[in-house]
């Protein structure tokens, strides 16, 4: 039975960008079949039967109209590579966010936890709750190892209109001046996109926001919700959404 999708992660038939899907292992299978290029994959071969989700990913030319395009990231020991799949809405069983920064804790080196700590703390105070993408999120939904000593801490701050982003945005700066990795993530806004971070931080009057529908630049202060000050040429960024 399919489970409800989560407020602001899509549905089976639109996810959002970075939601994770578990899809029926039988339609997976008769998916997978169909790629004979995979057949070596060994990996992918119990994937869905072993619950291990897929990702919602943005829709190419050769994705067939009815299907939900989605993917699978590989481990280093598979040599990270990017499984293309789609598979009909009916197939997927549960829609949901990435996991919170925490519950991918115990899967990251000891060094990084000080940080990890940290940045979950700065969400706490300022109202959003920090998931993880990436590297992490993998580990902590398959019990694969997906880290390596060059990995970044990818993170993701959905926001809620009351969200005070500029002590966010402040607080990450310091957070990342004392990590011993490179913090990337994006901030999103419901309906809107993503920006990352960093560009957010950067005070340029625009900045990029991404979709699953694409991505175009954008007034930074019309993404925050107000005016610090930046009046750059205004794109019709909401079309990217």
């Amino acid at each position: 039975m399919l489970e409800p999708a989560r407020s602001g992660w899509g549905t089976p038939v639109s996810p959002a960008r970075h939601a994770f899907l578990r899809v029926d292992a039988c339609a997976y299978g008769l998916a997978l079949r169909e790629r004979a290029e995979l057949a070596n994959e060994a990996l992918l071969i119990d994937w869905a039967a072993l619950s291990r989700p897929l990702i919602a990913r943005r829709r190419t030319p050769r994705d067939a109209p009815g299907l939900v395009p989605m993917g699978i990231a590989l481990p280093p020991s598979h040599g990270k590579k990017r499984i293309a799949l789609q598979l009909a809405p009916a197939a997927v069983l549960t829609l949901e966010p990435p996991p919170p920064l925490d519950a991918g804790a115990p899967m990251v080196p000891d060094p990084w936890r000080a940080t990890i700590e940290a940045i979950v703390e700065l969400g706490a105070r300022v109202g959003v709750e920090v998931r993880a993408f990436g590297a992490v999120a993998w580990s902590a939904l398959t019990g694969l190892d997906y880290l390596s000593s060059s990995s970044d801490l990818d993170l993701l701050f959905p926001l809620t209109p009351q969200a005070p982003v500029r002590a966010l945005l402040e607080g990450l700066t310091m957070i990342e001046a004392k990590a011993p990795m490179r913090l990337d993530g994006e901030i999103i806004r419901e309906n809107l996109g993503a920006v990352h971070w960093r560009e957010l931080s950067s005070g340029a009057g625009e900045v990029l926001i991404k979709s699953l529908a694409g991505a175009a630049m954008g007034r930074r202060d019309a993404f925050l919700g107000y005016d610090d000050g930046h009046h750059g040429e205004t794109k019709d960024w909401l079309a990217a959404s």
